[in-house]
């Protein structure tokens, strides 16, 4: 082959090429949707091509500005969420209970003539866990405990056998102002008894609400309590399923939500000046109609939601569903359970599915409330004055000084 022909011969694929890759280009020119480059390649003119290049050279610089903007934000790592704190005027002072550890007055029990065997088998009615200590009882006295606690009122009873409001809190004041405790302190049953709720008051519709408001942090600004444990008149035999400690338990909660005094009270003991320092934080949930999930309607017995008046009311509808009966602590006015309901119903199924209850409560409904509080406490403990100030607490509280000396006083302040 000559050297002519193999120069013909590359001229003649090189042509082939150019023809291939022209029909390519026009076929994606033609069929692509950048639709730019379709319109300058259509173009009928000069000046329209170079404006549809033009157009289409300004949009690609500006993608590629704003791909070099994003990536050096993001380098940055920037933080999308803004914490911000607002110091409130006032804060809402929360509801505080108070539950005294012995449930029934030993001399209401003598008075009475009330045996230990009683006591002992109506206190089981509270009992939503099996007690440890098992009391073995025939059934001739089991009959004759079920027939005792038949013909008793209730709740009048548990009212009568139990320290009255004025019995207990023996003096109130809030930043500096004192009140009358018991005016307005509502009794509360729960699995230590009766207790008392304070500063509460409540609308026209039954909604609960704080009574009182804190303007500034000091030990002078919140509420101060003087109680009386009435160590003298507990009964001095022992209970199953109740304590045998001598004080108080203490809760605080938001007005319109249950106590839960009976797992988040906090002990304190006689002849002690407690300060209880709140931490106080507010939730606020997303609702379902901006990608949350919080719930925020009335319950039964509740006119206002909170997951603690939730899990209760899914309780309450468990046992009754289960035994027919409920507990002498929950609200409604349906049969109350019976010791003999507790021992041979109520327990062994709340050993099973109270537990599941609580750590599953959104397959039960419960879900977060669309606002929320949580009390973070911090308690501290010091002891009363002796001799000096025993004068002024005996006149104060109305009791002697011998118990005052005794330490049944609590000073329960500077909440």
């Amino acid at each position: 082959m000559t050297e002519k022909e193999s120069e013909k011969e590359e001229k003649g694929s090189s042509d082939e090429l150019e023809v291939i890759n022209h029909e390519l280009n026009k076929d994606f020119l033609e069929t692509t949707t950048f639709h730019g480059l379709v319109m300058a390649y259509h173009a009928s003119n000069t000046p329209e091509k170079i404006f549809w290049i033009s157009a289409c050279t300004i949009g690609f610089g500006l993608l590629v500005s704003q791909i070099f903007l994003l990536l050096s934000r993001y380098s940055t790592h920037p933080i999308n969420t803004i914490v911000t704190r607002h110091y409130a005027d006032e804060l809402s002072f929360p509801a505080v209970t108070l539950c005294n550890f012995n449930s029934f007055k030993a001399s209401y029990i003598a008075a009475n003539n009330i045996t230990e065997s009683q006591v002992r088998y109506f206190r089981e009615m509270f009992n939503v866990v099996p007690s440890y200590f098992k009391l073995n009882r025939s059934q001739a006295e089991v009959q004759q405990l079920d027939a005792w606690i038949d013909s008793l009122d209730i709740m009048q009873f548990v009212t009568d056998a139990a320290f009255t409001c004025e019995e207990t809190i023996r003096f109130c004041q809030f930043s500096g102002e004192v009140f009358d405790c018991c005016a307005e302190a509502l009794p509360v049953l729960t699995g230590h008894g009766l207790c008392w709720t304070l500063g509460v008051r409540t609308h026209s519709n039954g909604t609960r609400y704080s009574r009182f408001a804190q303007y500034f942090q000091s030990s002078d600004a919140g509420l101060s309590a003087w109680v009386n444990v009435h160590s003298e008149d507990y009964t001095d035999f022992y209970i199953p399923g109740s304590t045998q400690d001598q004080g108080i338990r203490i809760n605080f909660h938001l007005p319109h939500s249950p106590t839960t005094v009976d797992t988040d009270g906090y002990a304190v003991p006689p002849g002690v000046h407690t300060y209880a320092y709140l931490d106080v934080t507010k939730y606020i949930s997303l609702r379902s109609d901006n990608w949350g999930d919080c719930v925020n309607f009335p319950l039964p017995h509740y006119n206002v939601y909170s997951y603690e008046a939730c899990v209760n009311n899914i309780i309450a509808s468990e046992i009754w569903d289960q035994c027919h009966c409920r507990l002498i602590f929950q609200l409604g006015d349906t049969p109350t359970c019976k010791p003999k309901d507790m021992i041979t119903c109520v327990q062994p199924f709340a050993s099973d599915q109270l537990t599941d209850i609580s750590v599953q409560r959104e397959s039960y409904g419960c879900w977060n409330p669309c606002e929320d509080w949580k009390f973070q406490v911090t308690m501290s403990y010091s002891s009363l004055p002796k001799s000096r100030a025993l004068k002024f607490i005996a006149e104060t509280l109305n009791i002697t000084g011998e118990n005052a000396r005794l330490g049944n006083q609590q000073k329960i302040g500077s909440m």
